[in-house]
């Protein structure tokens, strides 16, 4: 405990920032999430099919498009693409409710799906630059145990609002976003001057120089498809975002069809409480001690758990049951999203690092296809079936991140600067 407090008061002003615009983003997003299926069918007359394709394509686009939103990260100075972004999500949001067009509603919608995914994934670069690679894994760790509080904070602030009018939760959100959003502004002296720092360090290096300045997106993206050690975990990313990315919504589908409505929604309840708990307490635990020498290892320990806590929950709907099986399961989570970050960060040139972490933000399509394939195993075989099926993503996904830790550097990558290192298995 003492080094975690240490390691708080010895970062840096804009890392501190960072994380705790981090949490407030994810504040906004949630008090928006838990909101808007209610928003879209009460004000807009949707259907829940017609619902579900919007939220799930919008996600998608998003998620894809953001893979450029890396490449522009790494045109510009990070704080400033940062700060556009919050300027377009606070209008978008606030805009929202005063919108009664379905196609325009959809759009703005598609548009705050793609800033927000790119403002992730300019983030994540940004603070990858502005920490050495010791303290990278902890505050990485410490920023996905803040958004987990905002998740959990978001749907009740969205459902109070909510009293104070239809758009309540949107004007929220676009409350909080522009309280972040000042913070950046005020303090975004500090990050242009870690900026000129990186820029002066690359300066060192012409040829580093110079490929940055002349590369084109197409250029970027033929050099990540060379790398194959990108391209594997990235795959392995998916499969395993689909087991633990959409965890409540496939649970809820499978409860409703064992388990009487008012069972499954206390269920449901104790799931979500037990997998914040899990995270909360434990992230910055567990990721502050992950090594990127013995990061399959982990990775292996953390698909154990993914395993053992499918196993759990497939054996019995007893509460007690569900909720160890819940906890067992969430330490896998703790344990594998940290290091996904880590090996991009161990694999990506400094030039080229928001365009890589844009790629590996496309793991979040596996949130959309989860629901889809336990939906339709539920109905077509047995909850069984869906259980396996899922113990089985959740192998593959490992065996991709044990690919991808063996596999060598591209000569492409090294021709643009790139850092050779490889991630120990």
């Amino acid at each position: 405990m003492k080094s975690f407090f240490r390691l708080i008061r010895e970062l840096p002003i804009p890392v501190k920032i960072l994380l705790l615009c981090a949490m407030a983003r994810a504040v906004s997003f949630f008090a928006i999430l838990a909101y808007l299926p209610i928003y879209l069918h009460d004000a807009l007359d949707m259907n829940g099919a017609t619902i579900g394709y919007v939220l799930g394509v919008c996600l998608i686009v998003g998620t894809v498009v953001s893979v450029y939103g890396g490449y522009l990260a790494d045109r510009f100075v990070k704080v400033h693409f940062m700060i556009a972004l919050d300027v377009v999500l606070t209008l978008l949001y606030g805009g929202l409710p005063l919108i009664g067009s379905p196609v325009l509603v959809i759009g703005v919608l598609l548009a705050a799906n793609i800033a927000s995914s790119s403002m992730s994934v300019t983030a994540n670069a940004l603070l990858a630059d502005l920490l050495p690679s010791e303290n990278r894994a902890k505050v990485f760790s410490l920023r996905y145990s803040l958004q987990n509080i905002g998740a959990a904070v978001g749907p009740f602030l969205g459902v109070w609002t909510v009293q104070a009018g239809q758009g309540g939760p949107f004007l929220l959100s676009a409350g909080v976003i522009f309280a972040a959003l000042l913070p950046l502004l005020v303090f975004r002296r500090l990050f242009t001057g870690a900026a000129a720092q990186e820029a002066a360090a690359r300066r060192e290096k012409p040829e580093e120089a110079a490929d940055d300045e002349s590369m084109n997106f197409r250029e970027v993206l033929r050099v990540m498809r060379a790398d194959r050690r990108l391209g594997l975990f990235t795959l392995g990313g998916i499969l395993s975002i689909v087991v633990y990315g959409p965890l409540l919504t496939y649970m809820s589908q499978y409860l409703v069809t064992v388990e009487s409505r008012d069972t499954a929604y206390q269920l449901v309840a104790y799931i979500s409480a037990a997998n914040a708990i899990v995270v909360i307490s434990t992230q910055y635990v567990i990721g502050s001690r992950l090594k990127e020498k013995t990061l399959l290892r982990w990775l292996t320990w953390g698909t154990g758990a993914f395993v053992l806590g499918l196993v759990g929950m497939a054996l019995s709907t007893e509460a007690w049951i569900i909720v160890a099986a819940i906890v067992v399961f969430t330490i896998g989570e703790v344990i594998v999203v940290p290091a996904e970050y880590m090996f991009i960060d161990a694999i990506a040139p400094d030039n080229l690092r928001g365009s890589y972490f844009g790629a590996q933000n496309l793991v979040h399509i596996g949130v959309a296809i989860g629901p889809i394939i336990c939906g339709f195993l539920l109905v077509h075989a047995t909850p069984a079936a869906m259980f396996a099926a899922l113990v089985a993503l959740a192998i593959a996904g490992w065996w991709f991140y044990v690919l991808g830790c063996r596999a060598t550097a591209p000569s492409t990558a090294t021709a643009v600067g790139a850092d050779a290192q490889k991630v120990n298995p």
